[in-house]
């Protein structure tokens, strides 16, 4: 036997036909990882007895309804991989380019490849929550969480599967290439960092006679947010242009004909002055259904 070295762990991903099975054909995406990054863990649903046995000790516990707990840290890039999670996130696919946020969007597969014999390979995930981050002369990160439906052990990966590497083009963003930060009209505004949270739970549909479950359903709203610090000027009246109504906000992600777009319409909370080396406003916006873009978001390939 020898040992794993973490690091030497890679993973995939691979876009779901049928809602919790792993296809046999179609594109297998890299999906990069950051050195010591968690890969996703079985949650047993452990069923603890309550049943008391004889000198006051414990009746043990029963694994019930298995669980798979998913997270994904990365540096921003544009990839085949990253579309993926936004889509699942978002609840919606691209089309000609433009994914909206909506209620149905792609479940996937992810295969953990610990030796070239050895697989995790878990199914039917859906992301629960995405976080993307950005900082003035710093690293653009995307967090990902997302739950899975099961998880089983594979000494292959069955089918004909098609690997897709990320390409080498796609370089780690950085503050420099977060472009055109649009603020209710404005772009006349000085950024610090930005970070933009799509909360979207999802619940498993459990039922008898299996201890996996039918899918997985939405729990409540989709809540999307845009955290804007902003470099506090003379003259700006930061009162009357984030005026609370709804609004659109926005900001690109990498070069034109290569990034993505993110466009949130929503309500702006009032401005908190925030007291650093210079003075900064911080505000949050609350993401609102538009009618005319039958959305509160949507993400667009430039």
């Amino acid at each position: 036997m020898a040992f794993i070295n973490s690091n030497s762990v890679k993973t995939t991903i691979v876009k779901e036909v049928v809602e919790g099975t792993v296809p046999t054909t179609g594109n297998r995406l890299e999906l990069p990882r950051k050195q010591g990054s968690a890969l996703p863990s079985v949650n047993g649903g452990e069923v603890t007895s309550d049943t008391i046995r004889p000198g006051l000790n414990a009746n043990g516990s029963r694994r019930g309804n298995q669980s798979v707990s998913v997270p994904i840290e990365l540096n921003a890039i544009t990839a085949d991989c990253v579309d993926l999670l936004l889509e699942s996130a978002l609840g919606g696919t691209f089309d000609t380019d433009v994914l909206k946020a909506g209620s149905v969007g792609p479940t996937f597969s992810h295969i953990t490849e610990l030796t070239s014999t050895e697989f995790l390979i878990t199914s039917g995930i859906a992301i629960t929550d995405f976080t993307l981050t950005a900082e003035a002369a710093g690293a653009v990160t995307m967090s990902f969480s997302a739950t899975g439906q099961k998880q089983v052990k594979a000494a292959t990966v069955a089918g004909t599967l098609t690997n897709v590497s990320v390409p080498d083009t796609a370089y780690e963003y950085q503050g420099a290439e977060v472009l055109n930060v649009t603020a209710a009209g404005s772009t006349a505004l000085n950024y610090s960092n930005l970070a933009m949270n799509i909360a979207a739970p999802k619940n498993p549909r459990n039922v008898l006679s299996s201890n996996t479950p039918k899918g997985m359903t939405a729990s409540g709203l989709r809540a999307s947010t845009l955290t804007l610090t902003v470099y506090r000027e003379t003259g700006v009246d930061y009162a009357a242009l984030f005026n609370g109504e709804i609004q659109p906000f926005s900001f690109e992600l990498g070069l034109p004909t290569y990034g993505r777009k993110f466009t949130l319409h929503g309500n702006a909370s009032v401005p908190q002055d925030d007291t650093q080396d210079d003075m900064m406003i911080t505000i949050t916006v609350t993401g609102a259904y538009v009618t005319s873009e039958a959305t509160s978001l949507k993400i667009e390939k430039l």
